[in-house]
């Protein structure tokens, strides 16, 4: 995407290969102008690479609890993606495994907000101020998550929620097309930014047509799914039941 294709080993963790993409260089760029200071910028950029990592981790794992593993976990521009060999195909396994990313981001920020109920003394303002960067950028990590973006974490969610009512790829076109709504409303957001002076508005942009453009794939992909289970299961039938006699 944009020139940036390369991405880079890291670690690996739980057997999980860990890479950063080249466009992570842009959020690096910007946190740093953002802030007025490399030091600053720097640590941010780090501790959302950190945050990230951790929610992707939540769910691979939990995925891996159902049977999926996961191929690796990459990070660039647009955020984090644990790339699962299978997607789980039961409805509450989705749920689960959707739902697990933002609880994620939401213990952390919780366990960064028990040091100060705490009173845990923190001496150093650098290390104060990155806290609570900490706890705001996982607070809203997990919030963000949860917006009906498919597929984001909560479009996963709402198609699993859909699933109850209908089959999977009608599912999936019902939370395609509230992404698609959500997609509008967040590159408005990001259009908006980009005139007011904003760092970020172009990087929310690209994220609404992430959306747009990955919700519809999933569709397609869901949509021939369902197409192989129908034909697979005629031809099965045609296999196990004779004609009728007399033709």
């Amino acid at each position: 995407m944009f020139g940036f294709s390369s991405r880079y080993r890291i670690c690996e963790l739980f057997g999980i290969p860990v890479f950063v993409n080249s466009s992570f260089l842009i959020l690096l760029v910007l946190f740093v102008l953002d802030m007025g200071s490399f030091s600053y910028g720097v640590a941010f950029a780090l501790m959302l690479a950190v945050s990230v990592t951790a929610h992707e981790f939540a769910h691979a794992l939990t995925a891996r609890a159902f049977g999926y593993r996961t191929n690796d976990i990459t990070l660039s521009l647009l955020g984090g993606c644990a790339s699962l060999i299978a997607l789980p195909q039961k409805a509450w396994q989705e749920f689960l495994t959707a739902f697990a990313g933002p609880l994620m981001s939401f213990a952390i920020a919780g366990a960064v907000l028990l040091l100060d109920v705490f009173r845990i003394p923190v001496e150093n303002d650098f290390l104060r101020v990155i806290l609570y960067y900490t706890f705001y950028t996982n607070l809203m990590l997990g919030a963000f998550n949860l917006l009906p973006g498919f597929p984001m974490d909560g479009g996963r969610i709402f198609r699993s929620v859909m699933r109850l009512f209908t089959d999977r790829a009608k599912a999936t076109y019902i939370a395609m097309i509230v992404g698609r709504g959500f997609a509008i409303l967040l590159g408005l957001k990001g259009a908006w930014s980009i005139l007011n002076g904003g760092s970020f508005g172009f990087v929310t942009i690209l994220i609404a047509w992430m959306i747009w453009r990955e919700g519809h794939r999933e569709y397609l992909a869901a949509r021939e799914e369902e197409d192989f289970r129908r034909w697979s299961q005629r031809d099965f039938n045609a296999r196990v039941s004779p004609p009728p006699y007399g033709r």
